[in-house]
């Protein structure tokens, strides 16, 4: 046999017949390929498992990463905001207090300067005319277009130095790079003052003549409805126990008010008795939401009637100054026609057309329109409208031919003396606005122009004064 032959017993190993099929031998080389995979997925398998724990190691290392990496961005932009929050604020701030400066400023120019001329101009008509024509200046409703040149942008300050005539190329500090800023100035003395003639010691003819005025001004059909319903205690009320209560409140006795001194009882409000109780404050009021504390002044009453309040003193006989009144006044005009001619709350008026809106209301309505354009000047203008509708409008008015069908009302000036006067204003209201970015600031101070320093720190207390001395302040 060859020995060189692959089943040669030379070439065999050991037990193996050098016979051997081949079947059989198909059949080993089988096996020792299946033996040889099966080291090869098992060795493949290890190095499997042994990249698995690497890629799960490296996931959670990316995962931590990115955690790390948004927290620290999240916070980074928070706390950018919060600086930038803050930085606004303290802009916004200043800026709030810079208009209230500039306001204040505009008060004291009008007292010390322009009121002064305005009445010796208004002296040299009178001689000359011999009429009292009533001209007047008020820079304070200005006051807008006035903080533009010094808050607005660079166009709005050359614009308005060029209105005036004023070269600011070289000037310094007008306009604000960033941010905006804005004031209202009003009047406290257009208002009825539900403080008249009340305190520790009430004035009983003070008293009367705000009970007239409440009276007046919600005497209107139009606010029949107010009364006709439930409050939100459920409870009716009529218009003279609502002005009843709120002179009430402010009083210093714990005796109802009445017209007739002689047949009011005691203060029985039964504020102590309701789910929050309290006590009446029987002094004067601090603020005009202290109303919502008296009874029968819901939401609904206040809207109707509190913009026409106030609670700040300007005059001691509780009269109105024609001269303040702003904005949509005709309820107070109609009120105030009707307490001038309406002397007597407990008795009817003599004449009840007065009660009549389709009349009155159409003259206080162009008394209002004058009072936004040029204001009052005189009682005798209000009177010369009432009297003489007819006359008291222009031709192209739609309202022309309604006013040539009115008949004039006849009042006297003596008559509107008893409740309204017009003269300087006193009492001013001056919001001042700051904005900033996303933060808007506003200050709300009511300055007294009359009224003496308590405890001056100021080396100059008239200047002061003249500007306005503050009775209220509120930042928000």
């Amino acid at each position: 046999m060859d020995a060189h032959r692959p089943d040669s017993p030379a070439t065999l190993p050991a037990g193996r017949a050098p016979w051997a099929t081949e079947t059989e031998r198909r059949q080993r080389g089988l096996s020792g390929l299946r033996g040889t995979l099966v080291a090869r997925f098992r060795a493949r398998r290890e190095r499997d498992r042994q990249s698995g724990v690497a890629f799960l190691i490296t996931i959670a290392s990316l995962t931590l990463l990115i955690a790390l990496v948004a927290q620290f961005t999240y916070g980074t932009t928070v706390d950018s905001a919060q600086a930038a929050n803050a930085r606004d604020e303290v802009r916004a701030h200043y800026l709030a207090r810079s208009a209230l400066s500039l306001s204040r400023l505009l008060i004291k120019i009008q007292l010390r300067f322009v009121e002064p001329i305005m009445a010796q101009a208004q002296k040299m008509l009178v001689e000359q005319t011999g009429q009292d024509l009533g001209i007047s200046l008020r820079v304070t409703d200005y006051v807008t277009p006035l903080l533009g040149f010094f808050a607005g942008s660079k166009m709005e300050t050359e614009l308005l130095s060029g209105l005036i005539g004023i070269d600011t190329a070289e000037a310094s500090g007008l306009g604000i790079p960033a941010g905006h800023m804005g004031a209202e100035i009003t009047n406290e003395d257009g208002k009825i003052d539900i403080n008249c003639g009340g305190g520790p010691a009430a004035v009983r003819s003070r008293q009367l003549t705000v009970f007239r005025l409440l009276q007046a001004l919600m005497a209107s059909p139009r606010y029949n409805w107010l009364f006709e319903q439930r409050n939100a205690q459920g409870q009716f009320i009529d218009r003279t126990d609502l002005a009843r209560a709120l002179i009430d409140w402010a009083d210093g006795d714990e005796q109802a008010f009445g017209v007739d001194a002689n047949a009011a009882g005691p203060e029985d409000y039964r504020y102590d008795q309701r789910d929050d109780p309290y006590q009446a404050h029987n002094n004067n009021y601090d603020t005009l939401e202290e109303t919502n504390l008296v009874r029968g002044m819901d939401p609904d009453y206040a809207e109707a009637f509190a913009s026409n309040l106030t609670v700040y003193a300007s005059d001691q006989n509780c009269k109105v100054n024609l001269a303040s009144v702003k904005g949509d006044c005709t309820p107070l005009i109609v009120g105030l026609v009707r307490a001038a001619l309406f002397p007597d709350p407990s008795k009817p008026p003599l004449d009840s057309s007065i009660l009549d809106d389709n009349r009155l209301y159409p003259l206080a309505s162009i008394l209002c329109e004058r009072s936004q354009a040029v204001g009052f000047d005189s009682l005798d203008t209000l009177i010369g409208v009432l009297s003489n509708p007819a006359a008291s409008i222009a031709r192209d008015d739609p309202r022309y031919q309604l006013m040539q069908s009115l008949t004039g009302i006849a009042i006297s000036k003596a008559q509107l003396s008893q409740v309204a006067y017009v003269g300087p204003p006193r009492v001013y209201r001056v919001v001042a606005t700051g904005e900033s970015g996303k933060v808007k600031k506003r200050i709300i101070v009511i300055l007294d122009s009359a009224r003496y320093l308590d405890n001056p720190v100021t080396n100059n207390p008239e200047g002061e004064r003249a500007a306005g001395v503050i009775q209220y302040w509120r930042e928000e």
